[in-house]
């Protein structure tokens, strides 16, 4: 009987252990995650109100940022912030699904915890 349960709880342990490994964000370097950061500024700091600027500077982004990360799961969670940071700016009409901006919270710091990089992410509020 004993042995069943060991084997269970062995079963089981490397059940989550490999869940974690393959669920979890994949870790970002300490320069991929303050390069996030500051991508992450720059987007929280397109111009309210002017759809052109806003526009401009989400192209700049998009065109800079990519080739610049290693990690492209920190990219995605950057380049999908900065699309709803010009939504926003913008003052247009979509609106994120429920949760959609959380999870580019949670992915991105994700990403990030082993990196020794804090990640702040500024709070859209449409």
């Amino acid at each position: 009987m004993v042995p069943a349960f060991l084997v269970l709880g062995t079963v089981a342990y490397g059940i989550n252990y490999v869940a974690n490994k393959r669920l979890r964000p994949t870790a970002a370097s300490a320069a991929d995650c303050r390069l996030a950061q500051k991508m992450f500024d720059k987007a929280a700091a397109f111009p309210v109100g002017d759809a052109a600027a806003a526009e401009v500077w989400e192209t700049q982004i998009r065109q800079y940022a990519p080739g610049r990360f290693e990690n492209d799961g920190v990219a995605t969670q950057v380049l999908r912030y900065t699309m709803w940071a010009r939504t926003e700016a913008a003052g247009g009409t979509d609106r994120p699904e429920a949760g959609v901006l959380d999870d580019i919270d949670k992915e991105a710091h994700g990403h990030c915890d082993d990196s020794g990089v804090e990640i702040t992410i500024k709070k859209l509020t449409f």
